[in-house]
């Protein structure tokens, strides 16, 4: 496979505008003309940009090669020195960069790791920001149910899909990981990296640990989906290949109902929220309410990981998840893993979108003292309750 490319300046944003607008390879053009990153310094930090090639495993575009979007950030006087490597993977709906690299106060996650001295990278999966989406941009490709919610923008009336099938499969989000994780350790001459999965990025970076544990480190878990007995199909079932979320639907009917605490959700948050993502969803940011737009998400058949692929899991492994969010049933996950190091942590005043609230601290400290050390408050094993003034206090 050849070796991924960097895009620089203009030919940088030439590219992304093509894969934002369904690109399904990499721009050609741009790597022709590219000579070296695009870079950008903020805060002592270096950001580049990636393509990483990829022979796909989609249906709708099988064995072509497409360029996967890549986000690097780096020290910049640390930029040549070799480092430790973390990779973002990212959950079912909100794509990598409004998630990990969301420039708001002190909210951004990759620049906090990356300002303590790991080279830290994030990746859109096809279906997602930077990378392709093959047959979504047609909006008669959205399941018929959320059709009404573009009529005039784009559609004048209900049509019928050009796809018979869903997306894909987490085989196909496998395949594609291991194609960044590949690259990751080569350009870094590495044999392992860290990696962090949230919410449906936990059955994708734990199925993948099960596959690979000889290339991950150590790995961080945050609201992962729990397992599922049935093992997920390699195949895309009949459906459709795109589904819709308008802003409504994202705040007010999947988040509002566990903002529960004081100050949860700082004001103004979600307003920058709402801009970034639209920001990576080109063709989502026209359709539905005028200057409101829709996030566009891929339809996934069968898609978990099985208490077999947990039970394979021995990398060290700490698993953090918010009170209002089901932490009953993720805390499974935790328990399934036959890791001798893994750590667990319940985070009161915390929903699923911790990241995006108050206590998105204990995400961040967390997650750098597992990747430097393998630790939690100096324990590589454990139960652990973190209160609302960020107390960490053991529980077993």
């Amino acid at each position: 496979m050849k070796t991924p490319f960097t895009l620089s300046g203009s030919a940088l944003m030439l590219c992304l505008t093509a894969v934002l607008s369904m690109s399904l390879t990499p721009c050609a053009f741009a790597k022709k003309n590219a000579s070296q990153a695009k870079e950008v310094t903020q805060e002592e930090l270096l950001t580049r940009d990636h393509f990483v090639t990829h022979a796909s495993t989609l249906s709708a575009n099988r064995n072509q090669p497409v360029g996967l979007f890549l986000r690097e950030k780096v020290l910049s006087a640390k930029q040549n020195a070799k480092l430790p490597v973390v990779l973002f993977v990212h959950g079912a709906t909100v794509p990598s960069m409004p998630d990990f690299d969301f420039n708001f106060q002190d909210y951004n996650w990759m620049a906090f790791l990356a300002q303590r001295g790991f080279r830290v990278y994030a990746m859109d999966l096809s279906g997602y920001g930077g990378s392709p989406r093959p047959l979504m941009d047609d909006p008669c490709n959205v399941a018929p149910s959320f059709q009404s919610l573009m009529v005039p923008r784009p559609l004048s009336a209900a049509c019928s899909p050009k796809s018979g099938l869903e997306f894909n499969t987490i085989h196909d989000d496998w395949a594609e990981m291991d194609s960044v994780v590949d690259h990751l350790r080569r350009v870094n001459h590495i044999k392992r990296i860290h990696i962090v999965g949230w919410s449906a990025g936990g059955p994708r970076v734990g199925g993948y640990m099960s596959k690979h544990p000889e290339k991950i480190e150590r790995a961080m878990l945050y609201a992962p989906s729990p397992t599922v007995a049935k093992d997920p199909s390699s195949s895309p079932s009949e459906g459709y290949p795109t589904s819709i979320q308008t802003r409504d639907d994202f705040e007010l009917k999947r988040w509002d109902p566990d903002v529960r605490c004081v100050n949860q959700v700082q004001t103004g948050l979600r307003d920058a929220l709402w801009t970034e993502i639209m920001k990576w969803d080109a063709v989502g940011s026209t359709w539905g309410p005028q200057g409101v737009g829709v996030m566009r998400g891929r339809v996934s058949s069968q898609f978990n990981w099985t208490p077999q692929m947990a039970q394979k899991v021995d990398t060290p492994t700490v698993v953090v998840v918010g009170e209002f969010d089901r932490l009953a049933e993720r805390r499974t996950v935790f328990d399934q893993l036959s890791s001798k190091k893994k750590v667990f942590v319940g985070v009161q005043c915390a929903s699923h979108f911790m990241l995006w609230e108050k206590q998105r601290h204990v995400l961040h400290e967390t997650s750098l003292e597992w990747f430097q050390k393998g630790t939690v408050k100096g324990a590589s094993k454990g139960v652990y309750n973190v209160d609302e003034q960020q107390r960490y206090q053991r529980v077993d």
